[in-house]
């Protein structure tokens, strides 16, 4: 499964690991994370099946599907009818995520959003987990796209339950929705940036984030979490440090940054200057014209 073409490969001689970031690297309008393992340390599937003791055997199956082994479709709805959590286990996760949160992302949208960015959540998580959790970061629902389950109560009426319902509704399956197909995160984020001229940026760790590359202007892959080799290797630019800060360094003009070091959150963006200086930023791809 592999991606389209989405710009120019740096020959090894030229790869960037680099102390300061091209102009032409710099200023991204439009910032779309992924979720898990890339705001959040966890899986969130993973976690479920943490929880029905069945965590290897669920995991080895997300594994296969963010590093492209097989098709996202081939895995999403079966994990989740071997595991059938309740609505409340689903919810609970955003806790989880909150106390596992990838260094500096919160500070990061914060910071984003006072330099006039938008920032987004595309992904295939919960929308029940991920919808909270990304509130808690700053980000408005309108701004999150996840995909919604469906419950049944015990006596087995189903129903789509609305967040706030009765946690103990259990699964009976997925609302439809493009995010649990391996072509489904192109196909949201096109729509999501329709009509929008402004440059945008994607970070993530999977394959389906990889997929979605074309989307977007620059795609980064963030290895702070989990490396996937094949996503490393065609990424723009990698992040291969624990924290979130260096994408401030790429959203923002170094007049931008400078300017938001005189603020609240100017410990972020020394991070941010620090982290690139130790090389924690490699420019693999040349996207720009």
């Amino acid at each position: 499964m592999a991606p389209a073409d989405h710009g120019r490969p740096l020959t090894d001689d030229r790869i960037m690991n680099t102390t300061t970031l091209p102009t032409r690297f710099r200023g991204y309008d439009l910032v779309i994370f992924d979720c898990d393992s890339t705001l959040t340390t966890l899986e969130g599937i993973d976690e479920l099946a943490r929880a029905r003791g069945r965590h290897e055997e669920i995991k080895a199956l997300t594994d296969a599907a963010m590093n492209g082994d097989v098709r996202l479709e081939e895995v999403y709805e079966r994990r989740l009818d071997m595991l059938q959590p309740t609505r409340g286990e689903v919810a609970a996760l955003a806790d989880q995520y909150r106390e596992n949160v990838v260094t500096d992302a919160r500070e990061l949208v914060g910071a984003l959003h006072a330099a006039g960015r938008e920032v987004f959540i595309v992904s295939g998580g919960l929308a029940d987990a991920v919808v909270p959790f990304g509130a808690w970061l700053g980000i408005p629902e309108d701004h999150v796209r996840a995909v919604d389950l469906q419950y049944e109560s015990s006596s087995a009426v189903s129903e789509v339950e609305p967040q706030g319902g009765d946690g103990g509704l259990r699964y009976r399956g997925t609302t439809p929705s493009p995010l649990t197909r391996a072509e489904g995160k192109p196909m949201v984020i096109r729509e999501l940036l329709r009509n929008r001229i402004e440059r945008s940026m994607l970070i993530g760790d999977g394959m389906s984030d990889l997929v979605a590359a074309p989307e977007v202007d620059l795609f980064v892959a963030f290895t702070g979490v989990v490396e996937r080799e094949y996503v490393t290797s065609h990424a723009d630019v990698l992040i291969t440090g624990d924290s979130l800060a260096p994408v401030l360094g790429l959203a923002l003009s170094a007049n931008e940054e400078a300017t938001l070091a005189t603020t609240q959150y100017g410990d972020l963006a020394s991070a941010s200057r620090t982290r690139i200086r130790a090389g924690e930023v490699t420019i693999q791809r040349d996207t720009t014209p």
